[in-house]
């Protein structure tokens, strides 16, 4: 594939994993287990954008910079964010918050490569 195409890629598993943690955080407060339609396209996100993200930068010649692996963690933190919303270790609300900062800091990092 083209580095083209895995961008396209990347920004489709970076949709459907927002979508997935819309859905996971709507429901953190009615108690219980979400969905497993928002848990599968939270899931089914984190793995395309590693994927397409690893590809890409295989493809494009990228090198591991420290940009790429701050951007590994804003994903990592993403991850783990439905459950520690779900095991109350922080409210709906900061966990709204920081999906929206996380997921604008790993796009700042992957457009500006800031270092």
């Amino acid at each position: 594939m083209t580095p083209e195409t895995y961008r396209l890629l990347h920004v489709v598993g970076a949709l459907l994993l927002f979508l997935g943690l819309g859905g996971v955080l709507a429901h953190a407060g009615g108690g219980g287990k979400p969905p497993g339609l928002f848990l599968g396209l939270h899931g089914l996100g984190l793995l395309v954008l590693l994927v397409c993200g690893v590809g890409v930068m295989h493809k494009a010649g990228y090198p591991w910079q420290p940009w790429v692996f701050a951007k590994i963690a804003c994903w990592v933190l993403l991850a783990a964010l439905p459950t520690l919303v779900r095991r109350g270790v922080l409210p709906r609300a900061l966990g709204l918050l920081l999906v929206l900062g996380l997921g604008a800091a790993a796009a700042w990092l992957g457009l500006s490569k800031p270092f």
